[in-house]
């Protein structure tokens, strides 16, 4: 069964509580207020060690401009992900990061600078980039793609970084949306699920139940024997890949 890690895109209250309650805790250096590195380590060593902490890097950052502004502010985040012995580290990009060959280049590049074991390397984009091509653009890059799972199926792969969003149909989930997420991440090793809304708890416990079970074996994926119609003694399997 997927190892599944769910939390929120920043921390709610105290992290000896918020830690009882999720696996998973997105930090935003810069563009948020962060506590002095005394502090941060207090928290590395108040949350177990399977508790993920994740490091959303700055907009700045994001927007892949190259000068001492980026370099400043990626040099800090890492800093920060060391000190937290961060599991992952996000790079999200505005909308006006689009699809062009120059900005794949920039993105690989970007990349390289990132530490390149023992952390989940990831990439959300925003905009007009199709699913097909944020899969291709981050696997060329060695990263893992965010996307939301309850509208877009996940590559294959033993790791899944996804966000459930707080727009749309995705805030309020049902139990057949949810049962889907959970197809799509069966098989997995670790499943990074960072859920934006109210209902993170809920979601967390729904999706851990889902994934424990074993799943139903649908009608489509059955061997269908029939007798053919000049031998009616033959049986003929008509799903040859089962």
């Amino acid at each position: 069964m997927a190892r599944l890690l769910v939390g929120l895109p920043s921390l709610k209250g105290d992290i000896q509580k918020y830690k009882d309650r999720f696996d998973l805790v997105e930090l935003r250096p810069i563009d948020s207020s962060l506590p002095r590195v005394t502090t941060l380590r207090k928290w590395r060593k108040a949350v177990p060690p399977g508790f993920v902490f994740s490091v959303v890097l700055p907009r700045v950052v994001g927007e892949l401009a190259t000068g001492s502004e980026l370099d400043a502010a990626l040099s800090t985040s890492l800093e920060v992900a060391a000190v937290l012995e961060a599991r992952c580290i996000v790079l999200q990009t505005p909308a006006s990061f689009r699809p062009t060959a120059t900005n794949r280049k920039k993105l690989a590049a970007l990349f390289e600078r990132l530490p390149a074991e023992g952390v989940v390397r990831c990439w959300e984009p925003s905009g007009i980039w199709e699913r097909d091509d944020i899969v291709a653009t981050a696997r060329a890059a060695k990263a893992v793609p965010v996307l939301d799972v309850a509208r877009d199926a996940p590559p294959p792969g033993p790791i899944v970084y996804t966000r459930l969003r707080a727009l749309g149909k995705s805030s309020s989930l049902g139990a057949a949306a949810l049962e889907r997420v959970a197809d799509r991440l069966r098989g997995r090793r670790e499943v990074f699920l960072v859920v934006e809304g109210d209902r993170a708890a809920q979601i967390k416990s729904q999706l851990a139940t889902s994934l424990a079970r074993k799943p139903e074996r649908s009608t489509a994926s059955a061997v269908v024997v029939r007798p053919t119609m000049t031998m009616p003694s033959t049986l003929v399997a008509e799903d040859e890949e089962q």
